[in-house]
């Protein structure tokens, strides 16, 4: 129990404390926004590089961990689309959004501190290709479904164009990607230059949990409850579980490849979401809603499945 707590308490805490300082007003969204530029820009991409740069890389890879993680997702997604359309009576592009609630998980921001708290580096590898997979999964597919529901052309070059040129710009995935680079080719930074990223990946976790906390805080609840809840149930049981059935009983996979697996699957859902949300103009209100009481929620989910999962 000490380990459990020792793993979760620091993390939410320090999204507890990034909520509380926007709340009392001593921090303003302009700050907010400068640090959350600081942490996504600078400090998690020197982060990822230096965890790939000095990986170690097993001799085989269970590959079928991916198919356990985006196979719970995509199904989970059709099901928060199902619930739009048959539970609330939503429009095509609100129920794309309803099913990236239920399933954009917060690999990053949330995810990378709480698996690496508790798997330590050896989750490293199925951490960061989850990673690299995950915007780029989802966000052209909402995207796709948001024009399609508006009746707005959308050609498979355009979409390909549109996802070549986001990955080119995502520093998560850069980072991802030079630091695989790096270690295929043998490439080692000297010293300053070796410690400098050093002190950038040390305040990367810490300041991404804090800016995460008041990010939410600035950002509106949003309405109707009821919805929210169930799409936080979704992302929170539903999605976990569906990435063990498939990782465990269907594919026979073990140890650290499951356990990263299906924490990364039990993260609340992004705030990405209801940026994207709001910015389409789709269900922003609900997604917002959702992130909040996923992510509060997931204070006990995600200790509950530390606990099952033996970490």
């Amino acid at each position: 129990m000490t380990g459990l707590v020792g793993v979760v308490a620091p993390v939410f805490g320090l999204i507890g404390l990034g909520f509380t300082a926007v709340r009392l007003s001593a921090l303003d969204a302009g700050g907010v926004r400068g640090l959350v530029g600081f942490v996504y820009h600078f400090a998690l991409p020197v982060l990822l590089y230096r965890n790939m740069a000095g990986m170690e890389f097993p001799e085989s890879v269970p590959w079928a961990f991916l198919a356990a993680f985006y196979g719970g997702a995509l199904a989970t997604y059709a099901m928060g689309m199902g619930l739009a359309k048959w539970g609330f009576g939503r429009p095509l592009p609100e129920q794309a959004v309803f099913g990236m609630a239920s399933a954009f998980s917060n690999t990053v921001f949330l995810g990378i501190p709480i698996v690496f708290g508790a798997l330590g580096p050896d989750a490293a590898l199925p951490v960061f290709t989850i990673i690299a997979f995950h915007s780029v999964t989802f966000m052209p597919l909402t995207l796709t479904l948001v024009h399609v529901g508006r009746g707005e052309a959308v050609s498979a070059s355009a979409q390909a164009r549109t996802l070549m040129k986001a990955l080119g710009k995502d520093p998560i995935v850069m980072g991802i990607l030079v630091g695989l680079l790096a270690n295929l080719g043998g490439v080692t930074l000297p010293g300053p230059l070796d410690r400098l990223t050093e002190l950038l990946s040390e305040a990367a976790l810490p300041s991404a949990l804090f800016a995460m906390g008041a990010s939410l805080a600035g950002h509106p609840a949003g309405s109707d409850g009821r919805v929210g809840g169930a799409l936080a149930a979704l992302k929170l049981l539903v999605h976990p579980l569906l990435a063990w059935l498939i990782a465990v009983p269907l594919l026979g996979l073990q140890g650290v490849w499951v356990q990263a697996t299906v924490l990364l699957a039990a993260m609340p859902t992004g705030v990405n979401v209801y940026l994207f949300g709001a910015r389409h103009d789709a269900a922003g209100p609900v997604a917002a809603r959702t992130v909040l009481l996923a992510t509060v929620g997931s204070v006990v989910t995600i200790s509950v499945l530390l606990a099952l999962l033996g970490v």
